[in-house]
């Protein structure tokens, strides 16, 4: 059996969504469960990392004659 979600107390089955805090990693059935439990402990993540800006494609040039 499977640890039960720190949020609901459901099965975290075989695949949970983690959340790292300073009391170590809790475990959660789903997502929304995570979500809650940060926002009512007011617990951060870090950022991940930005995804870079695409690259813009140049305006072609006008030659002068």
């Amino acid at each position: 059996m499977n640890p039960p979600c720190e949020l609901c107390g459901l099965d975290t089955g075989p695949r949970p969504c983690s959340l790292p805090t300073p009391a170590g990693e809790k475990l959660f059935c789903c997502e929304g469960c995570r979500g809650i439990y940060q926002i009512l402990f007011q617990i951060e993540t870090p950022p991940s990392s930005p995804h870079p800006e695409p690259l813009q494609p140049e305006p072609p040039s006008r030659s002068e004659s």
